[in-house]
């Protein structure tokens, strides 16, 4: 089969699209023929060995990827040879990515896609959609009626939280000096709007909501705790899931006493029995419509080169997804 993959880490340009060996299908395993694949910003940390997610070398690159089934293992229960599937977990812990015409996946790792997804186009948001669960669920656990500041909300992650904190019923700021994205944002459901280049963003949060918000999301790479203390209310949850080298201070008088909680996590530590309850309600959500894809690019798989430069180095509106089937792009 062909793949994309490295034989050492470092830089985009050492990811060769060559042959390697189609995996042999385990008795617990799936085969699944890939439909599509995507980049996300921790695929580039883990090629370029800035993040230990103990992969094999010569190593496959990506952990997310839509497909249909190809073949099962003899113990496999939940699935069979043509079902439609998707996967958010591959590519570490000793597992090899997806960026592959064939996948092999653990029964216990492979999720149905509902008959409602777009078999390719559904990749932009799994997970993208697990980091928001993960941390709106599992660790925030956010209710109805409050509201949630998202850093960063015109984001890919941001763009999952403002969905999935909408559909709890909570009321949701975003952050956005983009025309495009600020409208993209808006037509998700966000209450508000805030340029952070034009406006002052805790004054405006704190008119919108005086009490302050009762969840500080930051999605940037550059959070800040002396500002997220300043918009939370009392007993107010925050969470910090990106900024792999930023360095930020916390008033500690002030997070105590206003009894906040600070999560950080990443989708890569996350449990089987995690990624299973963020799938079903992933799976929820695409069945409901309320997941909804945003694509930057469509690329062939031959491009996975290309396409982590493009991440490293330009801003995307949405996600970059690559196709093993070249002739999909055009259609």
């Amino acid at each position: 089969m062909k793949a994309a993959f490295i034989d050492k880490f470092g830089a985009p340009e050492g990811i060769r699209f060559d042959e390697f060996p189609t995996p042999v299908v385990g008795d617990s395993d799936v085969l699944v023929s890939v439909a599509a694949v995507t980049v996300n910003p921790i695929d580039t940390y883990i090629r370029a060995g800035a993040f230990d997610a103990a992969v094999p070398l010569p190593f496959i690159i990506g952990r997310d990827m839509t497909g249909v089934v190809e073949a099962v293992g003899r113990h496999v229960t939940s699935f069979r040879r043509g079902d439609r599937v998707w996967a958010n977990n591959q590519g570490y812990h000793g597992r090899q990515g997806t960026f592959a015409e064939f996948c092999c996946v653990q029964e216990e790792l492979l999720y149905r896609l509902p008959p409602e997804a777009d078999l390719r186009d559904s990749v932009a948001v799994v997970h993208s959609g697990l980091t928001a669960l993960l941390g709106l669920r599992l660790r925030a656990a956010i209710n109805p009626g409050e509201t949630i500041f998202i850093n960063g909300g015109d984001g890919n992650v941001g763009s999952a939280v403002l969905q999935f904190a909408k559909a709890a019923g909570a009321r949701a700021i975003v952050t956005s000096a983009h025309h495009e994205k600020a409208a993209w944002s808006r037509e998700l459901g966000a209450d508000l709007v805030i340029n952070y280049r034009k406006d002052d963003v805790v004054r405006t949060v704190l008119d919108f909501c005086p009490g302050g918000v009762d969840v500080y999301w930051d999605a940037s790479a550059t959070p800040d705790a002396t500002r997220a203390l300043e918009m939370t209310a009392r007993r107010a949850r925050l969470v910090f899931m990106a900024g792999l080298k930023h360095r930020t201070t916390l008033p500690v008088g002030a997070f105590y006493s206003k009894n906040l909680t600070l999560y950080g996590f990443t989708a890569t530590d996350a449990t089987t029995e995690e990624l299973s309850v963020c799938a079903d309600e992933i799976n929820r959500a695409l069945q409901a419509r309320t997941l909804r894809p945003r694509i930057a690019a469509r690329l062939p798989l031959s491009s996975a080169a290309e396409a982590h430069h493009l991440i490293e180095n330009t801003t995307q509106f949405g996600k970059i997804v690559l196709l093993p089937d070249p002739g999909e792009i055009a259609a």
